[in-house]
């Protein structure tokens, strides 16, 4: 079999952090699995070709893809490099492997280094013995004997270093958190503060995959925080702010939402001041930003990194606003009809996610319905959106929500949803009518207890980053099963 090779960098610029990998393209053929069925990690509807590749370099253990054009459907496998000699032909499917070694940064590993040492003594002996003899006669005779034994052991050390690659582990229905979480950042008992080690009310936070980092809106510090999570607990540097309250542009008066674009500049949503502000990359508390624009009482921002477009939930004008590439007049998204529960209405919105990898839609969650929103990609004001949880009046119970805050969906389409008045965080499979309780549940400081948690976020490895905000505090909670 001949198979024509097509190599393509891909490339991701994210501020001075940059994700890439080399490609090898095949089309016209499909991978065809000998003995066991070919199961991708994922498999979404991407637009384009372009964007079912950047899919896999935003998937960490991405190692192939194949993508059908008559159906935009769009495969992520891990690991197909004993399934290339049993390609088919299919002129309608492209497949595309990353070369070994080029992912740039190289997936995750762990290094587990167990070092045991042996150490015997070496010993010497000496042993002396006397005898003495005494005769009835003036001669008197003596003698002494004296032995030594010597015996030597050798000492001996052994270090072995063993090198394991993570398996890849994409979220699932059957995926499990511990419910004791850790604190990575803030007071484990819950203090509030303003060192470079405590938060206060934190609201907002995005997560930088290739370097395994977290930005925090530290609200009532009036300052964004970074924290490296490869050094946990860590001790923050200031990215913007923290210049004391205002609305100048080197400062803040309740900072909520933060969000990197794909050229890394940074933006931060003020929600006292009503405005949308933009940092440079390698910003710093001396850095002044840019005014990008109005828009009233702003929370979360969510980011589309296709298109660098900007989405910014409204909460008191009821709506989602979309500044598209980043600047420029911002226009609605969803909502903007009144409060109210109609279809095309939202009552304090908090939390939004754009995925523009794997469902192409907007996620609002409509607090005060207590609901969570979806808009297909390029609503308006007109748009009618779809209720894919909640909805059934305020409550505790498995199909209701309490004032949810933020949302994340993964490649199925699955919703995380932070229901901030019931302190949990719970899971809805893709056309659920009820969810089901993944960390959290119950008020207080423990470590498997929540108070007024705000953004939710998953890591590299899926572990669960919660901003657990009455308890000045960041979260995490290992995953457990895939």
């Amino acid at each position: 079999m001949c198979l024509w090779f097509v190599f393509m960098i891909i490339t991701q610029s994210v501020g001075e952090d940059m994700q890439s990998f080399r490609m090898s393209s095949m089309r016209g053929w499909k991978f065809h699995c000998t003995g066991t069925p070919c199961l991708p990690l994922v498999s979404i509807i991407t637009s384009t070709i372009m964007k079912c590749q950047m899919a896999c370099l935003a998937q960490a253990y991405c190692r192939a893809a194949s993508f059908q054009k008559s159906t935009s459907n769009c495969e992520l496998f891990t690991d197909m490099s004993n399934e290339i000699a049993n390609m088919q032909t299919d002129t309608d499917i492209t497949t595309m492997i990353v070369i070994a070694g080029t992912r740039s940064p190289p997936e995750p590993t762990t290094t587990t280094s167990t070092t045991s040492t042996t150490t015997m003594s070496t010993t010497t002996s000496t042993t002396t013995s006397t005898t003495s003899t005494t005769t009835s006669t003036t001669s008197s005779s003596s003698s002494t004997t004296t032995s030594t034994t010597t015996s030597t052991t050798t000492s001996t050390t052994t270090s072995t270093t063993t090198t394991t690659t993570t398996t890849a582990c994409a979220l699932s229905s059957q995926s499990t958190w511990s419910q004791a979480a850790t604190t990575i950042f803030g007071s484990q008992a819950g203090t509030s503060g303003s060192t470079l080690s405590l938060l206060s009310g934190p609201n907002g936070m995005y997560y930088d995959q290739p370097n395994n980092r977290l930005i925090i809106a530290d609200m009532g510090n009036y300052r964004i925080l970074q924290i490296s999570l490869n050094n946990s607990p860590a001790v923050a540097t200031v990215i913007a702010g923290s210049n004391g309250q205002g609305c100048n542009m080197n400062q803040f008066n309740a900072p909520a939402g933060v969000g990197r674009d794909s050229s890394g500049q940074l933006y931060v949503a003020d929600y006292n001041c009503n405005q949308v502000v933009r940092f440079p990359p390698n910003s710093n508390s001396t850095t002044s930003g840019t005014l990008i624009g109005s828009v009233a009482t702003p929370a979360i921002i969510s980011i589309n990194a296709l298109t660098n477009d900007v989405y910014v939930v409204s909460v008191g004008g009821n709506s989602v606003y979309k500044f598209v590439g980043g600047s420029g007049s911002p226009v609605v998204a969803a909502g903007g009809n009144g409060n109210g529960n109609a279809l095309n209405q939202l009552s304090n919105p908090n939390g939004i996610y754009y995925d523009y990898l794997y469902t192409n839609a907007l996620y609002v969650t409509d607090q005060y319905n207590y609901r969570i929103m979806r808009f297909p990609s390029g609503s308006t004001s007109a748009t009618y959106g779809t209720v894919v949880a909640g909805g059934n009046g305020v409550g505790s119970g498995a199909n209701q929500l309490n004032s949810p805050r933020s949302i994340v969906v993964d490649s199925s389409g699955t919703l995380y949803i932070g229901d901030q008045g019931n302190n949990r965080v719970t899971r809805w499979l893709p056309n659920a009518t009820s969810g089901t309780t993944i960390v959290g549940g119950t008020s207080g400081t423990a470590s498997d207890q929540l108070n007024g948690p705000e953004t939710i976020l998953f890591d590299r490895y899926s572990n669960l980053l919660v901003a657990d905000r009455s308890n000045n505090r960041i979260q995490l909670f290992n995953l457990t099963t895939c």
